[in-house]
Parts: structure tokens; sequence; C-alpha cells
């Protein structure tokens, strides 16, 4: 049985987190929707997705525990607290187990590795005596707490149904399953086979109805029914004798989530309420409203010291006592859908809508803003403009550099292109009806736009898919052009768009390839404008596919095409549009390994691309993880995957800089995770100069990060005598120091000076850091 121990030094911080440290990563968790709760005599711990909240009552401090700080995955789907072994079990969706207990984390991954085809979910974790057992998607699986082992498995079902809860009474084991209820003697060692379990007819089985939990209470077992009816949910009581009775009010529909027992009381955690009943089946609480406001919709709650807590889908952890009602919040996405990232300067900007194909998938996820440590959340519910009939997968955006409180939102709906000023909460909405855009030729009556991008001067330009005319500009003046494009690109699905140093447009039609386009400095005058299309022909753009994936514009103007066949690089980039055929094609790197040559990352599926303040190269693929290139391309730098580091998966899906912090935010397909790079954007006016951390302390192995300075400046650090102990160039405008000296020698401790350059020229100092050993 392997067996790791994470230790949870790192729990000592503040849920809400401040930046991370440079080589640092952080998954962002969403924060929204709770799924369980539970607590230790001690502290409440809430379930979400990718984390666990710990929140203590008498203190009111909050920490979280996820993958990057203490936990061993992530997608969490049941919690509970062992009273014999004092600890808590985490389920996954995965079959992954962890054990906390003394603020240390044990794995116990035997379900995660089993050689088993299909689900391996933990459904629940149910506590007896001195054994855990988990319901599965599969079996009931026990763990023995001693050991950190699984002890045995329970297979209550001969065709390995899911096992959706568990319940005991005297010494009889119940499985609950979607359709049926098996019973099995605890005192039976064989229960591993299914011949064991009996099926309890006893409970009320109806065709129209499956299981949902199970309870039991008072030598009366409890179960919640699901109707596929919307609103028709119910709980009964079931006797010994096999009577049973409806437990639910008839006074209002219910949509039960979640049932338990709470201080010797049946609890039904519903949308849109939660319910404590009286033995007599009267109420004994009812919480159908918040405080703060916000729909109610609870999975479950539970009491502890006086107050109750409670699990909610849409406003996560909750407290409540005496008719009010606290969020008790943590730094996260407002929700868990991540499609695409936008961003500038320290902005950045999720998007979570989506595109399947050609197809809208009426996500209406919204988009979230991520500021100054806050995430905001636009959508229907605080946007005047858009509406549920109107608007929903909202897939691109971009902020404004002119103004960047204006981030324009596009989408697959009635409402292809919003502006949104998130500091006054207004919106300007354009559709076929009110601009030049069109509708798909796919005869739904919807509008696709697949990227938008704001120019340095405040013009929008639009890529609309599926349409007569794909490329499309909003100047800053108010006035809506389409530029004339070449046939092969007509009524084809749009990709990405980027606009390059020199103006010029650059974007993907899929099948065909890139298409660059050139209006000449003059956007209301079509006769001068000109365009290229390059695709995989060898004089016609040799790309590796027609798929393009992606698009990134480096320092030097250059364009990096990532297709799913590769990447390749376009170094003339303002030279093509008046080129013969075979004068501008795009250029692939060329490596020779052991007397062959290959092609740098292969036939990879490039996903994106962006570039950092180094002008280096960060290229995410579809299952091999991050590449970090040189700013030439010819060296990998570092390779980052699920293997050597926190990244949460290989398949990468979108990637954005901050551009002041250096942190690189990754959406990958299972959510979204950061890494604090050492580069970042340049300030040639040394505006905000930062030195962190700032003292060093003894113990500290990290660098020193020294950012806000020139692009790529010489740094110099001296000590308070003058003597140069350390020199090196920044990424863009970041330079980092080891703490130790050009001998490599630990620097004593002391006061530094630090110095930067630009390349050549008089030093300027820029700040100090102390040394403490």
């Amino acid at each position: 049985m392997r067996f790791i121990a994470f230790f949870c030094s790192l729990l000592s911080f503040s849920v809400s987190l401040a930046q991370i440290g440079t080589g640092q990563w952080r998954l962002h968790v969403p924060s929204r929707s709770a799924i369980d709760v539970i607590h230790n005599n001690e502290k409440v711990y809430a379930v979400f997705s990718d984390g666990l909240l710990e929140y203590d009552p008498g203190s009111g401090e909050k920490s979280l525990w996820d993958k990057v700080n203490s936990l061993s995955d992530i997608s969490l789907s049941c919690a509970a607290f062992h009273p014999a072994s004092d600890a808590i079990y985490i389920g996954y969706e995965n079959g992954n187990i962890d054990k906390i207990k003394d603020n240390r984390v044990y794995n116990i991954p035997a379900i995660k590795l089993a050689e088993f085809q299909g689900s391996k979910r933990v459904n629940k974790i149910v506590t007896h005596g001195n054994y855990v057992y988990c319901a599965t998607d599969f079996a009931i699986v026990i763990v023995n707490p001693a050991k950190n082992e699984i002890r045995d498995t329970y297979y209550p079902t001969l065709t390995n149904e899911p096992i959706l809860d568990i319940a005991f009474k005297n010494d009889s084991i119940f499985a609950l399953t979607a359709n049926e209820i098996f019973k099995g003697s605890l005192n039976n060692t064989a229960l591993a086979d299914p011949q064991q379990w009996v099926s309890d007819n006893r409970f009320p089985v109806q065709n129209t109805l499956s299981y949902g939990d199970i309870e039991f209470l008072d030598d009366y077992f409890y179960i919640s029914l699901i109707n596929e009816n919307y609103g028709a949910d119910t709980v009964f009581q079931v006797a010994t004798n096999g009577d049973w009775q409806r437990v639910s009010s008839t006074d209002f529909s219910h949509e039960i989530r979640g049932l338990s027992v709470v201080d010797g009381r049946i609890t039904e955690a519903l949308e849109g309420s939660a319910i404590v009943y009286d033995p007599d089946f009267s109420y004994y609480l009812v919480i159908n409203s918040y405080s703060f406001g916000g729909p109610v919709d609870v999975n479950k709650m539970i009491h502890f010291q006086g107050l109750y807590f409670l699990a909610d889908n849409t406003q996560g952890l909750v407290r409540f006592a005496g008719g009010g009602s606290i969020k008790l919040d943590f730094t996260g996405p407002p929700k868990s859908s991540f499609y695409s990232l936008s961003g500038y300067r320290d902005q950045i900007v999720v998007f979570g809508g989506s595109i399947s194909g050609s197809n809208a998938t009426y996500n209406p996820a919204g988009f979230y803003r991520f500021q100054d440590e806050s995430w905001s959340l636009y959508d229907w519910d605080n946007s005047a403009g858009w509406t549920p009939a109107r608007i929903w997968d909202y897939n691109c955006g971009s902020v404004n550099p002119v103004n960047p409180d204006e981030t324009a939102v596009g989408s697959y709906s009635h409402i292809p292109v919003t502006i949104y000023n998130t500091a006054q909460m207004t919106q300007d909405t354009f559709n076929v009806d009110n601009t030049i855009l069109e509708n798909t030729s796919l005869g739904n009556g919807m509008s696709v736009v697949t990227d938008v991008q704001y120019d340095e001067s405040g013009n929008l330009w639009i890529v609309n898919g599926l349409c007569n005319n794909p490329l499309k500009v909003y100047t800053s003046s108010g006035e809506w052009y389409a530029p004339v494009m070449p046939s092969t690109v007509k009524s084809k699905m749009t990709g990405e768009l980027a606009v390059d140093y020199n103006g010029n447009k650059w974007y993907s039609v899929q099948g065909v390839g890139l298409v660059g386009f050139k209006d000449n400095g003059t956007i209301g005058n079509l006769s001068d404008d000109k365009y290229k299309v390059l695709n995989s022909g060898e004089t016609s753009g040799a790309l590796p596919a027609t798929n393009v994936t992606a698009i990134a514009v480096d320092f030097d103007n250059e364009i990096w095409i990532g297709t799913e066949s590769g990447f390749a690089i376009l170094y003339n980039s303002d030279g093509i549009f008046d080129a013969s055929p075979g004068e501008y094609n795009a250029q692939r790197i060329k490596l020779e390994f052991e007397g062959n040559t290959e092609y740098l990352l292969g036939n990879s599926y490039i996903s994106d691309i962006e570039v950092d303040g180094g002008n280096r190269k960060w290229i995410g693929t579809s299952g091999n993880g991050i590449f970090l290139l040189s700013a030439d391309g010819l060296d990998i730098i570092r390779e980052f995957n699920t293997d050597n580091s926190p990244l949460l998966s290989n398949n990468i899906v979108d990637m954005q800089f901050d551009q002041t912090s250096g942190e690189l935010y990754i959406i990958t397909d299972v959510g979204l995770i950061s890494y604090r790079t050492d580069a970042s954007y340049e300030d040639p006016e040394y505006s905000d100069v930062q030195v962190f951390p700032n003292p060093v302390r003894p113990g500290f192995d990290g660098p020193v990060t020294i950012q806000g300075i020139r692009y790529n400046s010489d740094v110099h650090i001296t000590d308070a005598a003058g003597n140069v102990v350390y020199k090196t160039t920044s990424n863009g405008g970041t330079a980092t120091w080891n703490c130790r000296t050009l001998d490599g020698e630990r620097a004593a401790t002391g006061v530094y000076i630090i110095w930067t350059a630009a390349n050549e020229g008089k030093g300027k100092k820029v700040g100090k850091v102390v040394v403490i050993n």
C-alpha cells in the first residue's frame, strides 16, 4: 500500500492570499459552490470542488487546503469526520482519499490506482466504529484508519452499481443504490461476495423514482426519493416493520440536495431552503432566505457551537444564527467554468462560456475579473443589458488599453458583442440589428464571435465566424467597417485574433489557415487594404497544419503560429503582403538529435502561445503541458507538467500574463492555476520598483525578486562598501538574485544595494535588501 505524508506547514497563511513569490504556484479554487460541510468538534470544514475551507468559529480565522499547499488532488466530492481516529477523510471524483490528522495530510490512493474500468468516484464517506466506509461508484471500500490502508471492499450488487449512501443499524449495513437497497451483516466476513447481500423490500420502491440518501435515526430509516419531475422529490420515514410515511411537507415543491441528521433531527437540504424537522415532522427550523440576499440552494447543513453552517451551491459556506446569516468567503473565482483568458497590466479577465465545434453550448457563466487580489462576477444577475433569452457562451474578450475599465466581450448568442464598463456596471450591446455583425450561416438566428482585440488606439477588431465578412472593426469614434476578405474564408468557423506592433491583424480560420490583414493605417478607406492567406502549401505559408490554434506577436513583431500539428514562426510579418508565392512561408525550428533533424516540439497540439516580459515564449500544449522557450525559440529553458510541478493537467486550454507581476494564469481542462514567473513587462520610469522578500530571513532559499525596472536591464548588487557581489540581466522588467555571491557562496548578513542600467549607461540605484543568516 502506497503511503504519502504531506506536511502542512504552509497552512499558517490567511485564506485571502496575497501575491505569491517568484517560482511559486497557486490554485484558484472556485468560491461560490460548497459541496459538503462537516466539523471535527473544533473547526468547521467546507468542501469545494478544488479545495477544503477550514473555519474556526472562535477566532474567525479561515484557511484553504488545496493541491498546491497540502492536498493530494483536485475535484473533491465529499468529506467526513471519524471520531475514533480523530481524523478528517476527504473523497475525490477519481477515487482518491486523503486523511487529515494533526495538520498533516496522508494520502490513501488505492482506489485511484486500482485497475478498474469505469468511475471510481467517492460519493459519500460514512464512519462507523473503528472504520471508515466509502460509498463509491462501484462498491463499498472500507479504510482502516490505524494503518491508512484499505481493509476490505464490499460488492453489494452483481453489476458493480454505484453506491450512493451507507447506513448502519445494530450489526447490519445498508447500501443504497439508485434503485435498490441492499442489506448485509457486519459479522459476515464474506461481504465481498454479492451473494451475501439481500435486497431489502421494506422500502417504498417506485419505478418513477430513484433513491438519493439514507439515514437511520431512533429506530427509523429516512430515505430521500428523487423524482424526475421538477419539484416532486420527497423524504419517507420507514419503520422496522416496513410501515412508511411521508416526512416532507406538501406545502411547497422540493428539489432535494441532501439528507442528514442534525442534533438528532432529520434535516433536508433543498434548492430554496433547509428544513430541520421535529420528531412529529413539524418544522423545528426553516431557512429559506439569507440576510445578505441571494438565492438559497443548500447541499448540506450542520449545527456546531450553537451555529448552523450551510454548504450552499451558489453562496459557498454560510453561517446562520438567530435569523442572521454571513457568507464565509475566501478569495477565488466566482464560478468553475473556465474557457479563455484576457488581460491588461495587472488585470486578468476569465471568460466562462464555451463553444463546441461550430455550435453554441448555452453556457451562462459570464466573465470574471481578477484585480488587486479580488474577483468580480459579471453575468445575467448583475447586468441589466443581458437577459437569459438573449446571451450566453461568453467565450472571449479584450481590455481596452485606452480605458482599462472597458472590457469587450464576445459571445455565441443573439448579443455577440458587448462593451462592458466594469467601473460603472453599464453595457453597450451590439447585434445584427444595430451593427454590421452577421448571423451564422447555419440558420440558428445567432451570431458567433470567436475573438475580439483592441488595438493601441482603442479600435475594437472582431472575428465574426460562419458569415460572409469574418473581420470587422468598431472604431473608437463609433463607426463600423467590414474589410473585404477572400472567398476562401467566407462562411467558415473562425478562431483567434492578434494585432501586431505595425497595426496588422492576424486571425485564424478553421481548415483554411492564418489570414493577415493590413489596413495601411486607414481603417475607413477599404481601397488600400491588403490581405494574405497562409496555409500548409509549400509556397503559400508552409504551416504545419491548416487548423491554427494559437497566435502570438513577440517584441520583434514576429508572428508565432500554433497549430494542431506543431508551431511555426513568420519572421518578416510586415513584408508578406507584397510577397510572391514561396516568399512568405513561416519557418519551423529544427533541431539536430543523434544525426536526425527534428522539429522543435514535433507535431504537438499547440493550444496557446504567450510572450513574457523578456520576449520568451510560453507554449501550452494539449497533452504535454507547458514549454518555456528562449526569445529566439532555439532553447527549451523549462518544461512544466503534472510530473514535475503542481500543474493540474497536461491539457492546457489558455494562458494569460499579469504583465505587472509576471504571474502566468493557466486554464487547464480541470481548473485554473497560476505560476509567478521570473519575467514581467518593463517600467521605464521605475515608478514602482518592488524588492521582495525584504528582509531575507534565515532559512529562505528562494530568489530575491527585483521588479518594475527597464527592459533587459543589467543588474548589479553591491555590498555597503560598493563591492559587486552579484550581477545579472533582467527578464523584461524583472531580475532575481539567489542570495549568493559571484563565487557561489551564501551572501553574508548585511545590507545590499541594487543598481540597474538599461544594457548601457550609468547605473541607477533602485533599492536595497537586507539579508539575515
